[in-house]
């Protein structure tokens, strides 16, 4: 029996060696086992397992598109980063890469060997339907990046003389998602409907499945053919993995063991927010778990409000735009566009600047700090500058100080802060007005925001997208009542006014998930699967919202400026990535994506 290398956890270790009651998840693995060891004991497994899971390529708080704290939105029109802007990158096909063969290797291994263990044939039921799970997962992270990749269902051994063999060429992309299908429908067959905390269930299984079979049918109806199949899938394929995507979703919803999320139906806002906190609760289909200071991230280190930061000196590296804040619709369904003029074009004043954002969708106060929303107890100050008697004062300086007696800038006599809201690069604060709040912790201590201080989970898998594929798949299959059942599901637990029937058409099915999934790492890969990001990332400049207080008035006003310093452009090649020249030096039957 080949020698492995497996990474595990330190707690599951303590289980292999007797001192463990569970099979946490949630600690960093570390420790190295070979695959006979492993097959000893159940808890070997698990520990196997645990690896398996760690390398799961969730887009969690941990994932950076291309570095430097940069988060997958900032590629979007979703947000900026008040560092770099995401001026390099986007077009080179690099940024979310993941060639994942070693770890299929892995799976694969512990498929084969399963059967000669000794644990019992419940547990190996079990054990084989995760690894199906993690398989499929494993497969459609590749897929979506970029399009067939080779199908490898056993581990590869070198024998010193066969090494054309194991140079297996790329796959057609309908082939690997058929695999991925395939995969996922053995792993819900054979899981239980629960399993331990982070752990694969078979809803797990059908929600990926829907997901997956999604993405697969975008591709076949928005994209288009090239490789010879290689890349792309015939539209003639579409309706039916719009039909495995409506079927997976709506076994997950027919099961009634999940439900949106309600725990402060009162509050809505409030009641969003801490679905993203509170830990096990009725929407979680599945979780990555961290655990402080085993297991932790930094997701509080890069995205608080420049005035709370942490120890670290980070902040303000996912700022959303305010074509994102504006998609949040008004409670009574109407458009979101913010009252910041009147109809003949003049200002209208806040005495409060939160006001301007009433009545709008719950979810956004929820997803978004807007300019003097409240975190910790206090009002986030952002501003661009003051008006004194009609002329616009604007600063760069966080701490300048104006007079309004002599109505010049003056940091030795001045009583009132001109906060320049833009820092040029850098600042850590935000450039467009407003800083993301869904996943911060207000009740993490400000010690602790920084490179590895927090542990919120991340939800990979959660009733609320289960609803929004079923809601797109039955759009696209004409399916108008389904997909107007589902979309409202989403629409009255978020307190806003229902749709009726000839509002439902796929483009507010796509709307209704923008908002919903906003900063959950969907809109990166759901605008490439319909085919927009090159018309919507075409040498683009998003915006930011930008208050000025009025000395005359006693309140603020608004006004709306260019976010940023660089535009964003996607080239239509990076609709698939490119592959990593020394994987085709390994392998040289590996054909190139186009126009890398």
């Amino acid at each position: 029996m080949k020698t492995i290398q497996l990474y595990i956890s330190i707690i599951l270790t303590a289980c292999f060696t007797g001192g463990c009651n569970d099979n946490r998840l949630d600690i960093d693995p570390l420790n190295i086992l070979t695959i006979d060891q492993v097959l000893q004991s159940e808890s070997a497994i698990n520990a196997y397992m645990a690896s398996l899971y760690n390398a799961l390529p969730m887009e969690d708080h941990l994932f950076f598109a291309g570095g430097s704290g940069n988060r997958l939105a900032n590629n979007t029109d979703e947000a900026i980063s008040c560092f770099n802007d995401e001026r390099n990158g986007i077009g080179d096909g690099t940024w979310t890469q993941w060639w994942g063969y070693n770890h299929v290797r892995n799976v694969n291994d512990l498929m084969e060997h399963l059967p000669a263990s000794s644990v019992g044939e419940t547990a190996k039921q079990r054990l084989l339907g995760e690894a199906y799970f993690i398989r499929g997962y494993y497969y459609f992270a590749m897929v979506k990046r970029y399009g067939g990749v080779p199908i490898i269902r056993q581990v590869q051994y070198y024998t010193g003389n066969n090494l054309d063999e194991l140079q297996v060429p790329r796959d057609k992309e309908e082939a690997v998602y058929d695999f991925i299908a395939s995969d996922l429908d053995s792993a819900a067959l054979l899981l239980d409907e629960t399993n331990a905390r982070g752990r694969a269930t078979k809803y797990a299984a059908l929600t990926l499945k829907s997901r997956a079979m999604l993405y697969a049918a975008s591709e076949a109806k928005y994209g288009t053919v090239q490789l010879d199949g290689i890349v792309g899938i015939p539209a003639s394929s579409a309706d039916r993995f719009w039909k495995a995507a409506y079927d997976a979703a709506k076994e997950v919803i027919s099961s009634s063991r999940y439900s949106l999320y309600e725990r402060t139906p009162d509050d809505k806002a409030a009641n969003f927010q801490r679905l993203f906190l509170d830990e096990d609760n009725s929407e979680i289909i599945l979780a990555r778990h961290f655990a402080f200071p085993d297991k932790t991230h930094g997701y509080d280190n890069w995205v608080l409000p420049f005035g709370v930061r942490g120890p670290d000196g980070y902040s303000s590296r996912m700022n959303p735009t305010l074509e994102c804040v504006e998609q949040f619709e008004y409670i009574d369904g109407t458009p979101g566009k913010l009252k910041i003029v009147d109809e003949s074009g003049k200002p209208i004043y806040y005495e409060h600047p939160v006001d301007l954002f009433k009545d709008k969708d719950p979810r956004l106060l929820a997803t978004v700090i807007v300019p003097f929303g409240e975190w910790q107890g206090a009002a986030v100050d952002v501003q661009a500058g003051l008006y004194d008697q009609g002329v616009k004062y604007e600063a760069g300086d966080y701490s300048a100080l104006y007079n309004p007696k002599t109505h010049r800038p003056d940091n030795e006599n001045g009583t009132v802060r001109i906060v320049g809201l833009s820092g040029f690069g850098g600042s850590e604060k935000t450039q467009t007005g407003f800083y993301t709040r869904k996943y911060l912790d207000a009740d993490l201590p400000r010690s602790r925001a920084t490179f590895a201080g927090s542990d919120q989970q991340w939800i990979d898998l959660r009733y609320g997208e289960v609803l929004l594929n079923y809601a797109e798949a039955a759009s696209e299959l004409q399916h108008a009542d389904d997909a107007m059942w589902a979309v409202n599901e989403i629409r009255r637990r978020a307190g806003i006014r229902l749709l009726e029937g000839s509002e439902v058409k796929t483009e507010k099915v796509r709307h209704e998930r923008l908002v919903e999934l906003a900063f959950e790492n969907h809109r990166w890969w759901d605008y490439r699967r319909w085919r927009l990001s090159d018309q919507l990332l075409n040498n683009s400049r998003y915006t930011a919202l930008k208050p000025y207080y009025d000395l005359d008035a006693e309140a603020y006003r608004f006004e709306i400026g260019v976010a940023g310093r660089f535009p964003k452009t996607f080239p239509v090649r990076v609709y698939k990535e490119r592959i990593e020249p020394g994987e085709i030096s390994k392998n040289p039957r590996l054909i190139q994506n186009p126009n890398y």
